[in-house]
C-alpha cells in the first residue's frame, strides 16, 4: 500500500488550478499536508523558513512554469542555490500546460526537476509519483 507522503507544496498562480489539484490530493488520501505558494519567490520564502527553522521540506513540489513575478524556471535558479541536505528526499514535477519543446527540454535539463507533467493533475500520476518518492526513499542507505 502506498502511504501517504508528510507534505505537497503546489505553486502555481492560478487559484481555481490551486484549488483543484488540492482537491485530488486530499481525495488520493496520499499527502498528510497540502501547502500553496501563489509564486516562486512565495515558495522560496516558504523553503527557507523550513531550512532555518530546522522543519522538514515538502516531499513533492508541483511547479508551473508561467507565473508573474518569479516563474518556475527562476524558481529552480534560486533553489539550485538553496543549502539543502544532500539526503534530503524531495521530487520536483513541472506540472504545467505548456505545449513549448523547449520548456520541455529545459525541465528535462534541470537535474532538480524530476518530471514534466501536464495540467491538470490527475489522481493516477499523484499516485505514481508518491510511489516513485516512497521508492527512493527506500532506495537510501542507511546512515
Amino acid at each position: 500500500m502506498i502511504k501517504p507522503v508528510s507534505r505537497i507544496l503546489l505553486v502555481d498562480d492560478d487559484a481555481v488550478t490551486n484549488m483543484m489539484h488540492r482537491r485530488v490530493i486530499e481525495r488520493s488520501g496520499r499527502a498528510k499536508r497540502i501547502d500553496v505558494a501563489t509564486d516562486g519567490q512565495e515558495a522560496l520564502d516558504i523553503l527557507q523558513l523550513d531550512l532555518s527553522e530546522g522543519r522538514p521540506l515538502p516531499e513533492l513540489i508541483f511547479l508551473d512554469i508561467n507565473m508573474p513575478g518569479m516563474g518556475g524556471f527562476e524558481f529552480l535558479e534560486h533553489y539550485a542555490n538553496l543549502v539543502i541536505d544532500p539526503d534530503a528526499q524531495l521530487i520536483i514535477v513541472m506540472l504545467s500546460t505548456s505545449l513549448l519543446e523547449a520548456d520541455h527540454a529545459r525541465a528535462r535539463a534541470d537535474p532538480n526537476v524530476h518530471s514534466f507533467c501536464d495540467k491538470p493533475l490527475r489522481v493516477e500520476k499523484l499516485l505514481e509519483l508518491v510511489e516513485e518518492f516512497q521508492l527512493k526513499v527506500a532506495r537510501r542507505p542507511a546512515a
